[in-house]
């Protein structure tokens, strides 16, 4: 390797191997030990290897609100404690969507700047920095989003221009660091939510009151025919992909969507009947993580467990969990860390 002698008397390759297995919450330490490991864990190889191996550790980027500012944390669940990473280098306001793609976390919000816009900041894991990336095309509030975490991508559709409901929607190129322009949606509202399944981006209603005679539907675009189509959803609904199947949480639970069939089915009610309105939720070692607005406790928290690891025969189980220390203000938007 080109990085320089890791270890005394050790050829590199077996010393990163080392460097490798060493867990991550020791990372920001292996950084400040030496020049050559410091570049050999910004190596973009260093995590891939590790995902690779399967001995990657998983965490939760939160985005929380406190005093009308945005802070991210990443959440170790083991510790049940939240670690805030650098300042955010913009002051955002409204929206703010976290994802994280290629070792990078990715905010996309509204900054007060000169000809305003969405903004898209990244924080690189690597070497725990902040820097701006290419701004969205148009501006918008109240859009969907999601990742396609293998071909490093972020899609956005819909939302509001302060006048009307937006039918349009971009990709952004993580690598490349541009967007470009999809063909525009069926409908046009706003208030939705995003979810990345079955090479499609699901973008849903996300809306806890509905106006009447108001039909909730979902659009849905194929990545590979680059088409939309709709189809039928009478759930306002926080989704997420797991085992390859898409979720949707619901007033009345949790619900499958059958692709065959091209139909919603319950697979699952919620444990108590005093549930609000569902913030977020995201995949987390084959379990689903989940903030509630609770009506009497506020935000609280909860790991859903499925009952086998392809999602059907059985129970679902609902685990509840204290709230995470180092979360001072309000989780609003989160994504899985995967390092």
């Amino acid at each position: 390797m080109a990085m320089g002698s890791l270890f005394p008397r050790l050829p590199d390759e077996i010393g990163f191997e080392c460097l490798l297995r060493v867990e991550l919450n020791s990372h920001h330490n292996l950084r400040c030990v030496c020049k050559s490991w410091n570049a050999a864990l910004k190596n973009p190889r260093f995590y891939q290897e590790r995902k690779r191996l399967k001995i990657s550790e998983q965490r939760i980027c939160m985005a929380q609100k406190i005093d009308g500012n945005w802070d991210i944390v990443v959440y170790d669940l083991e510790k049940n404690s939240c670690k805030s990473l650098p300042p955010i280098p913009q002051l955002i306001y409204g929206t703010c969507h976290c994802h994280v793609v290629k070792q990078k976390l990715i905010l996309i919000g509204n900054t007060f700047r000169a000809g305003g816009g969405n903004c898209l900041l990244l924080y690189d894991f690597a070497c725990s920095k902040w820097r701006e990336g290419a701004g969205m095309p148009d501006w918008r509030e109240r859009f969907a989003s999601a990742a396609d975490e293998e071909r490093g991508l972020i899609y956005v559709g819909g939302g509001f221009n302060c006048r009307f409901g937006l039918t349009s929607a971009s990709v952004y190129n993580v690598e490349e660091d541009r967007w470009d322009l999809l063909p525009n949606m069926n409908s046009c509202m706003d208030g939705f939510t995003g979810v990345f399944a079955d090479s499609k981006f699901y973008v849903m209603d996300h809306r806890f009151y509905v106006m009447e005679n108001h039909y909730r539907t979902t659009e849905v675009f194929d990545s590979y025919t680059r088409s939309w189509k709709t189809i039928e959803n009478r759930f306002n609904s926080v989704s997420v992909c797991l085992f390859d199947r898409l979720y949707c949480f619901s007033g009345m639970g949790l619900i499958e969507y059958d692709y065959r069939q091209d139909k919603w089915n319950i697979v699952e009610t919620f444990p108590t009947e005093d549930w609000h309105f569902i913030v977020f939720a995201v995949v987390v070692r084959h379990n689903i993580f989940i903030c509630i607005l609770d009506r009497i406790r506020g935000q609280t928290f909860y790991m859903l467990r499925p009952p086998s690891e392809r999602g059907g025969g059985g129970a679902f189980k609902w685990t509840a969990i204290e709230k995470p220390l180092g979360l001072q203000g309000s989780a609003i938007h989160a994504a899985t860390l995967d390092l």
